[in-house]
């Protein structure tokens, strides 16, 4: 089960989010911070859509062509996405919003 902890820092009302991956041999956690009305536009459409936030993450994987790799470890594969795209977990974030929204 995804864990993912949203926690409020002073700096411009932000909220910061912590993602579980899971991976093969141990666990990861992506940290992202967003202003509060980016965090609530995204918390109300991973809601609507019933994702979690790691569902927003995978959304943007699976909508996205990137590099075949072998692992089946998703932290690996997200990354890997990430990094051949040249998006942030943010961006990964903010990606699936935006081909969520185009599509309702």
């Amino acid at each position: 089960m995804e864990n993912s902890n949203t926690t409020n820092t002073d700096e411009d009302d932000s909220k910061s989010i912590n993602i579980e991956v899971p991976g093969e041999d141990k666990t990861r956690y992506v940290s992202v911070e967003l202003p509060s009305e980016q965090y609530q536009r995204l918390d109300d459409l991973k809601d609507r859509h019933g994702l979690t936030w790691r569902g927003l993450l995978m959304h943007t994987h699976r909508q996205l062509d990137a590099p075949k790799i072998e692992s089946t470890d998703q932290y690996e594969q997200l990354n890997e996405t990430r990094q051949w795209h040249g998006f942030t977990w943010k961006g990964m974030l903010l990606h699936a919003a935006r081909d969520l929204e185009e599509s309702t």
